[in-house]
């Protein structure tokens, strides 16, 4: 189990790590964010992460977060495959890194998959979240399009819930099986996050978050969302009521952790 989250609007790097924040539950051994920059040469993605615990991951990055930066994903990591190492920490890039990847759950990849990937592919850790991103990299340059990229992948071994940040800014969330995914729609913001809790903390009670049915795929760019379903779509809902109750509230907020964190791991 591991948490994912992803942020469309303005500081999306600092309000992504919020909701990181708001579900440590799920994970505290490995933090990882991804965010879009637009520099003078183009379009890129910034990648910063290590196997440390998220509060004191953004002590030791938050000076290097770009505040300007509209699109963002993050990680935190409750290893179920792989060992706790910089390799194995999520985000991963694609190898033309046109995009970064993040997920959460466990998928089954087929030995010759993997072998025939690692024979084309840069694959560095030894977990199968980063077997996924180069294989969504696969169907992603046969097609063009990430939709269709990631209902290839829907069709395969894969498992859990990923979000995947394009250069240009666009997110995409799929999520196969019971690995919960939950956004909401602001006036400013797009919030996706694992726990529906993480995202509740930073919304009023009012606003209205949805969630994910096992096989649809979530595309948001800007303010503007778009639900996409594919041949896997279950009917799990009734299993989904139950099976998520298991989505607790940490029992303090992100602002009491600063206070209890040492003062060591903050440079800001």
């Amino acid at each position: 189990m591991c948490g994912i989250a992803g942020v469309s609007g303005p500081n999306a790097p600092i309000t992504a790590l919020q909701l990181i924040l708001g579900q440590l539950e799920r994970g505290t051994l490995g933090c990882g964010v991804a965010f879009t920059q637009n520099l003078p040469k183009g379009q890129r993605i910034a990648v910063l992460k290590s196997p440390i615990h998220p509060i004191q991951f953004i002590g030791k990055y938050f000076a290097y977060l770009d505040r300007r930066s509209p699109s963002a994903i993050a990680h935190n990591r409750f290893p179920s495959r792989g060992s706790v190492s910089y390799v194995n920490t999520h985000p991963f890039m694609s190898c033309d890194k046109s995009f970064a990847v993040i997920h959460n759950g466990t998928s089954f990849f087929k030995r010759f998959t993997v072998q025939k990937l690692k024979k084309t592919h840069r694959i560095l850790g030894d977990t199968d979240s980063e077997i996924a991103c180069h294989l969504l990299e696969q169907y992603y340059n046969m097609h063009g399009d990430m939709i269709t990229a990631l209902t290839e992948l829907c069709d395969t071994e894969f498992s859990g819930s990923i979000l995947v940040l394009l250069k240009n800014g666009e997110l995409y969330g799929l999520r196969k099986g019971f690995e919960p995914v939950h956004y909401c729609v602001t006036d400013s913001h797009v919030l996706i996050a694992s726990s529906e809790n993480a995202i509740r903390n930073l919304v009023n009670k009012r606003a209205e978050i949805k969630r994910l049915k096992s096989g649809q795929i979530l595309k948001v760019s800007g303010l503007n969302v778009a639900i996409h379903d594919t041949d896997s779509v279950d009917d799990l809902e009734l299993m989904d009521d139950d099976f998520l109750q298991c989505d607790y509230r940490y029992p303090h907020s992100w602002r009491q952790y600063f206070l209890k964190a040492s003062p060591r791991y903050f440079t800001f």
